[in-house]
Order: C-alpha cells, then sequence, then structure tokens
C-alpha cells in the first residue's frame, strides 16, 4: 500500500508535459481563432514550469503539468490508497527504508556498502568511458542506427563537451559520493516523514511539498558532477514549427555541454492549456497501472 502512495505522488511529480509560445493564424475561422485567444499563452506556461523547477516546487509544479481532470483522478486515487490500513509488515519496512536515509549515521552505513564498489569500479573506468563514446560516435556515423539526421545532428554537437566534462568528472570520488549522500539524507530529514502513518496523513498536494527538499537536493548532488541542471532549464527555447485549433508541434532546444540540443514535440490543447501529446499517454499508461 505505501509503495502506491509514493508512487502515486512521485510519478505525477515525474510528468512531463511540454508547452510553447504559439499564435493563432490569421485565415483561421473565427471560432478556432477565438478558441485559440481564449487559450493562456504557452510561452508563459512554460515559463512557469521552469520558474517552479527552479524553486523546487513539487506540488505547484505536477499540477502545470497535468490537466485539471486528471490531477483530480490522481488525487481521488491517492485518497483511496490513504484510507487503506498499513500491515504491519509495510510498516516495517517503511521505517526501515526511510532510516537508510534519515539516521544519524546513515551516510556512513551507506558509504561502507558503496565504498567496495567504487573502488571495484576504478579500475575499470577508463575502458567504460571509452567504450561508452565508441558507442556514440557508432550512433553518431553508422547508418543503422535507430537516430534520425536530427538526433545525429544534436548527439555529434554535444559529444566533444561532453567528452571534456567525462575527462574532467571523477565519477567515483569517494568525497563526492559522500558529499552527494549527504545532501540527499540532509533533505530527506528536512521532510520531517519518519514513518508510513504520517505520509498517510498527508494529502497529495502535501506529499509533493515534503519532497520539495529531496529535489533541490537532488539537483545539487548532480551539480556535484558538473552537471547543473537550473543553468540547462535556463537556457530553454521554444519554437513553433506548427499551430491548429487544438494541436501544435514545437521545437525545444538547451544548452547541455555548450551545445544545443534540440527535439520536436507535439502539443494539444486540454482544458484551456497546452501539454505534450506523449506526456498524456504516460499519465493514461499510470492510471491504468494504479487502476
Amino acid at each position: 500500500m505505501k509503495m502506491k502512495l509514493l508512487s502515486l505522488a512521485l510519478l505525477t511529480a515525474g510528468l512531463v508535459g511540454t508547452v510553447s509560445s504559439l499564435h493563432a493564424q490569421d485565415n483561421a475561422p473565427p471560432a478556432a481563432r477565438a478558441a485559440t485567444v481564449a487559450a493562456p499563452d504557452p510561452a508563459q506556461e512554460i515559463n512557469n514550469l521552469v520558474r517552479l523547477f527552479r524553486a523546487g516546487d513539487l506540488a505547484a509544479l505536477a499540477q502545470a503539468m497535468t490537466p485539471r481532470s486528471k490531477w483530480e483522478a490522481a488525487r481521488a486515487a491517492f485518497e483511496a490508497q490513504r484510507r487503506k490500513p498499513v500491515s504491519e509488515a509495510d510498516r516495517a519496512r517503511f521505517a526501515e527504508h526511510i532510516q537508510q536515509l534519515t539516521a544519524p549515521d546513515a551516510v556512513d552505513q551507506l558509504m561502507r556498502k558503496i565504498e567496495p564498489e567504487l573502488v571495484k569500479a576504478r579500475p575499470q573506468m577508463p575502458g567504460m568511458l571509452l567504450m561508452a563514446f565508441g558507442a556514440a560516435h557508432v550512433a553518431v556515423t553508422s547508418p543503422d542506427s535507430d537516430l534520425t539526421d536530427a538526433q545525429r545532428k544534436a548527439l555529434q554537437s554535444v559529444l566533444p563537451g561532453m567528452r571534456l566534462w567525462a575527462s574532467n568528472t571523477d565519477f567515483l570520488s569517494s568525497a563526492s559520493m559522500r558529499h552527494a549522500l549527504t545532501l540527499l539524507s540532509d533533505a530527506a530529514r528536512r521532510t520531517g516523514i519518519t514513518d508510513v502513518e504520517q505520509l498517510k496523513a498527508l494529502p497529495l498536494e502535501g506529499v509533493l511539498e515534503r519532497a520539495g527538499p529531496m529535489l533541490a537536493a537532488a539537483k545539487e548532488a548532480v551539480r556535484t558532477y558538473g552537471i547543473d541542471l537550473d543553468a540547462v532549464a535556463d537556457s530553454l527555447k521554444v519554437d513553433v514549427l506548427a499551430l491548429g485549433t487544438d494541436s501544435a508541434r514545437v521545437r525545444t532546444t538547451i544548452t547541455v555541454f555548450g551545445a544545443p540540443v534540440w527535439a520536436e514535440h507535439e502539443l494539444v490543447l486540454i482544458e484551456g492549456h497546452w501539454y505534450g501529446k506523449y506526456a498524456l499517454a504516460e499519465i493514461d499508461n499510470l492510471e491504468e497501472l494504479d487502476g
């Protein structure tokens, strides 16, 4: 039961809806123009998503990415799970898992488990990186790869910066790992959740609000390894490629490792807001799994 509570909360937070600035066509029928004018400016919506991501406001971010009717359905499913009793086995399992992050010596215990794996992997790392970049080179140059021409160009542009980043980053540093785990452990304590009953006492929005420190800590932990997710989010640019009355196609571009990486997305207009077509399909799949 507790796992369904967590999956409903965390997976809802992870749903991504892509939006962009869209403009009504001058030759569109009056009804279509009115429908387009009535919709909010998608450019402002995506700027709001970036702002919420940077602020670590998971509750608001999840709601902004999810159509209101689907959000209400997720909330109702979450409430139904909250009303179910918790078994003693589930209660004990939850307490054990949360203690792994929140115990006073949590980081020391985790490092005792992880350090031997770091030691074992260090001699293998140069070969692993060589294989990874070799595979990337094949993907860029081989006509048999599954990449589109656009994806090839994007990967080709980012590879030099990625190589530089990988060559200057010690992924297996014990100090970096300890720092990242300390950030996550401190954030887990700040959620204030120590047992499953505390989790059950919170509505869906409350769980996501409590999880906010974990997002901030995760971003800081990733920054330890040379990736600034806030900077990547700030670099986002959206271009409109096609526009209809209830659908659109956009290109999003972000800067990663000093190079632009872009992708195209199909959007649909639902309940007055733009959402990613395939992101909505993922929401539907999630509803079926938890149904």
